[in-house]
């Protein structure tokens, strides 16, 4: 039988596929009317805490 294994695919999005500025303006928008600046603050915090852990960022 065979034994299946995991691929794991990491795909960098630099600005030139992606406006990443935009991108970040319009979450934090959205987030802000969504939740409000406190919730939104948070959410960038959680952020750049999994970012500084793991070493990349995703905005998931």
């Amino acid at each position: 039988m065979l034994n299946p294994t995991t691929m794991v695919f990491l795909i960098d999005v630099d600005n030139t596929l992606l406006d990443n500025d935009r991108f970040v303006a319009d979450l934090s928008d959205r987030l802000d009317r969504a939740f409000g600046q406190t919730q939104r603050e948070r959410y960038w915090q959680i952020y750049e805490d999994l970012r500084s852990t793991l070493g990349y960022a995703d905005y998931l």
